[in-house]
């Protein structure tokens, strides 16, 4: 485990710069036993926000995928240095009605994301660069507002082994002057709610839940906290609405908007990096136990041996952003361990489920779909609490 880069900026007027791109209609879909897609509800989009503070300059992009698309630092590297971008945090909305084919690798192409088309992913890289160019523009000064609300009605945990789940909507809003000009929205729930059997993509929840914020002004990027063990739901009476992901939003919105929030110390503006090798793969909880040689060697061969954990401080706000979904037992370790306002779910690369050893042990919980064993959580809280102790001092 090492730290692989830290930045510290100024006490500074942060200056958000934002963006938005529509992806590129591609035939596909984000998870395989569904019909491929012919058409869109809306169009799918790429939004960015980008904070400076001195010379830190650090991008934000929601992306509205199942998964982050891999290696996009690295794919957007030339662009990066163009703008001066310093660091890059890429995050899925996790929705299950997307676009698929973005990924070469055959494990995600196996685990969901389906066969790769190159267009795909040329897709998302161009539509993330749109919205980056579109986001350094202009430079606003801005102050900070954090506001939190917990929404129990519209979230249910995924299995009885683990009963709770984050219920928490919590609000990052910038504004210049009094006009709202970008927000980070928090909430936990699997986007599973657009028909399973539709021939059309859509951003499920949470892209009309960003649209229809927006109506009010600026961009809203939708990021998924502890998302692992969590989905969303509906009032029993709503259940069978035809346009369910919809009328979640809804709901969702109007949640929001009972949230006010307030200002928040905003000095200064810093990030790190930390990289952990990733223990070896364990699939006794994932296929019958004459597979688990071959599968084990499987995601060996297939999956990331590395992995990061990001943590990016905007004065006493601190967002920790990690490659996988994080269930709520596992999330609370990580907040406490890092010190975190919010656990980031989804961001970077993407390495499964995350969920607690005592899930992993007992073979309950998300864990039976985690590709690794116990020591996976260990490892990413020794890494949260790197993260925490690289910025107490500048």
């Amino acid at each position: 485990m090492r730290r692989i880069l830290e930045r510290h900026g100024g006490a500074l007027a942060l200056a958000p710069r934002v963006g938005q791109r529509p992806l590129l209609r591609v035939r596909g879909r984000g998870r395989q036993l569904r019909p491929a897609a012919t058409e869109a509800t809306t169009p799918l989009a790429v939004r960015a926000l980008v904070l400076q503070s001195g010379d830190v300059r650090v991008a934000i992009v929601s992306t509205e995928l199942l998964t982050p698309p891999s290696s996009m630092r690295l794919s957007l590297a030339a662009l990066l240095q163009e703008l001066k971008v310093t660091e890059l945090f890429v995050t899925a909305t996790h929705t299950h009605s997307s676009m698929g084919s973005y990924e070469p690798s055959s494990l995600f192409q196996l685990g969901g994301v389906g066969r790769f088309r190159p267009a795909a992913r040329e897709a998302i890289i161009a539509a993330t660069s749109s919205a980056l160019r579109r986001a350094v523009d202009t430079l606003t000064p801005v102050s900070v507002e954090l506001g939190e609300g917990i929404v129990p009605d519209l979230i249910v945990s995924r299995g009885r082994a683990e009963p709770h789940v984050d219920a928490r909507l919590t609000r990052l809003v910038f504004r210049h002057e009094q006009r709202k000009v970008a927000e980070l929205s928090i909430f936990s729930a699997h986007p599973t709610l657009a028909p399973h059997k539709s021939r059309t993509l859509s951003g499920d929840y949470p892209g009309r839940y960003s649209r229809t914020l927006e109506e009010e002004g600026g961009v809203v990027l939708f990021l998924q906290g502890m998302v692992g063990n969590a989905r969303a739901t509906l009032p029993s009476q709503e259940s069978d609405s035809p346009s369910r992901d919809a009328l979640f939003a809804t709901l969702l919105t109007h949640a929001a908007r009972g949230i006010h929030p307030a200002p928040v110390p905003a000095e200064g503006l810093a990030y790190t990096r930390v990289q952990v090798k990733l223990p070896r793969p364990d699939a006794s909880r994932l296929v019958p136990v004459g597979l688990h040689g071959v599968t084990e060697n499987a995601l060996c061969h297939l999956g990331p041996r590395q992995a990061e954990a990001s943590r990016l401080s905007l004065g006493s706000v601190s967002l920790l952003f990690v490659p996988a979904e994080v269930t709520l037992p596992a999330g609370r370790l990580l907040e406490a361990a890092g010190g975190a306002t919010r656990v980031i779910s989804l961001t970077g690369d993407y390495i499964g489920y995350l969920d607690s050893p005592e899930h992993v042990r007992n073979r309950s919980g998300e864990s039976q779909l985690q590709y690794f064993g116990p020591e996976l959580l260990e490892t990413f809280v020794r890494a949260a609490a790197l993260t925490a102790s690289s910025l107490e001092s500048p």
